[in-house]
């Protein structure tokens, strides 16, 4: 059952059919951040406008491209609203707007009121805002680099990483299926057909499982569109901590959408080498883009996400990167875009206040030291007394659940630390338990 809000927010923003001459033209998703905007000026909800008269409501609005008029006629189509309703919910799809808790927060985070009003889809809702790492490139790529993109997504989920992608046909759908080959999570942002998508045999056991979640910001029955294709690019990139690009051209969805995240700096990118002449990969690359770091034909996925991933807002005091950040001096003791060196002490000092003295002493004095490496010296403070659950080192070093459960599993295969049951908790690996009995499992 759709709330209220809910019903409004598609009824103003939403197309439930085929678009006829004369219907109104439902609110982009700038138009709508306007005009809730002024809703909320006014104290007023989008379902007071189903329950009230909105000619008396919308007396103080004033836009030329978006009077009066649009908006009642907009408000009037509920007929067509149910009906649209009633087709989706029997193939499972659900509605969230930007007022639900399952909206992916980076998305708001990042793009503001020009976020989505709302996404249609289907599978685990939940996953919108796990993050993960974008795969992108051509439809019409080679076979070599089909091959790539399905190895790249399931070597991310091995790692404990989710897939961001667009759905299409050619790279995204490719990264999309070895994640889930290898029983990943995917996050497929699409642009056209998700109601066809949700019942495709190629799908539908991923969704049943709740690996997979199929979002679209577009009607679930539109077709193909490049508009919404464009549109949809940037959507991908927000919803994930990383981006690559397996292949792209110097023209086209996957082009327009790498420079628009390299100018608007959402998520490192990283780009696939390829001695293909016509790709436009070399130029991403000197736009700012970065090679992905392969070496001897193999790839570690881990350091995709070990690079300072913009949040749109100041640091911090107490993030791990924020410290981390302060070993990036070089041997001179010049710094490369980290903290001042007179700093760097300081600054680790505020994570884990005196105990993290030592840890302050080698960022300033230059240590060459990862995030990942940073983060094992500050495992060893936090669990030198007792066990650590999941929940309190997420407080305690302020990073992603994705990052942190990536680099515990890492750390746990390395014999770095132990991982306990029964509550799953994390310890020094000297640390004692007493014996437990073997289990069949």
């Amino acid at each position: 059952m759709l709330t209220h809000t809910t019903q409004a927010v598609l009824l103003l923003t939403a197309h439930f059919a085929k678009p006829a001459p004369g219907d109104p033209k439902p609110l982009s998703p700038t138009e709508w951040g306007r005009f809730a905007l002024w809703l909320k000026e006014q104290e007023l909800t989008p379902e007071t406008l189903l329950a009230g008269d909105p000619h008396r409501l919308l007396d103080g609005w004033r836009e030329d491209k978006i009077p009066q008029e649009r908006i009642c006629a907009l408000l009037a189509r509920s007929s067509a609203l149910a009906l649209a309703v009633e087709k989706w919910q029997r193939a499972g799809l659900w509605v969230v707007t930007r007022s639900d808790p399952d909206y992916p927060a980076r998305l708001k985070k990042l793009l503001r009121n020009s976020s989505p009003p709302l996404f249609f889809g289907c599978g685990n809702r939940q996953l919108m805002n796990r993050g993960g790492l974008s795969v992108v490139g051509s439809r019409d790529a080679s076979r070599g680099d089909l091959d790539i993109a399905r190895r790249l997504g399931g070597e991310t989920a091995e790692a404990g990483y989710c897939i961001v992608s667009g759905g299409a046909r050619g790279i995204d759908e490719s990264a999309m299926l070895g994640a889930l080959e290898k029983d990943g999570t995917v996050i497929g942002v699409l642009s056209d057909r998700l109601l066809k998508a949700a019942t495709s045999s190629k799908y539908r056991p991923s969704l049943m499982a709740r690996n997979l979640v199929l979002i679209t910001p577009f009607n679930p029955e539109a077709g193909f569109d490049v508009g919404n294709a464009m549109a949809r690019n940037k959507y991908v990139y927000c919803m994930a901590d990383a981006a690559v690009v397996i292949h792209s051209g110097t023209k086209g969805g996957t082009w327009t959408g790498a420079l628009e995240n390299l100018k608007n700096d959402w998520v490192p990118l990283w780009v696939n080498p390829t001695g293909d002449p016509a790709s436009g990969n070399a130029l991403l690359v000197a736009k700012g883009a970065r090679r992905l770091p392969v070496q001897e034909g193999k790839l570690d996925i881990r350091q995709l996400f070990e690079q300072p991933v913009h949040t749109g807002e100041p640091p911090r005091p107490g993030n791990l990167f924020d410290t981390a950040v302060a070993s990036t001096k070089t041997a001179a003791g010049e710094d490369q875009g980290g903290f001042a060196p007179e700093l760097a002490a300081e600054s680790a000092a505020v994570v884990g206040g005196e105990a993290n003295t030592a840890e302050g002493q080698a960022l300033e004095g230059g240590s060459d030291m990862s995030f990942y490496e940073f983060f094992l010296r500050r495992m060893q403070t936090l669990t030198e007394k007792e066990p650590k659950t999941v929940e309190q080192l997420m407080v305690e070093l302020d990073i992603s659940k994705t990052q942190l459960n990536a680099w515990l599993k890492r750390a746990v295969s390395e014999k770095h630390l132990r991982k306990l049951s029964k509550p799953v908790r994390y310890a020094r690996h000297e640390y004692e338990t007493r014996p437990k009995q073997a289990s069949i499992f």
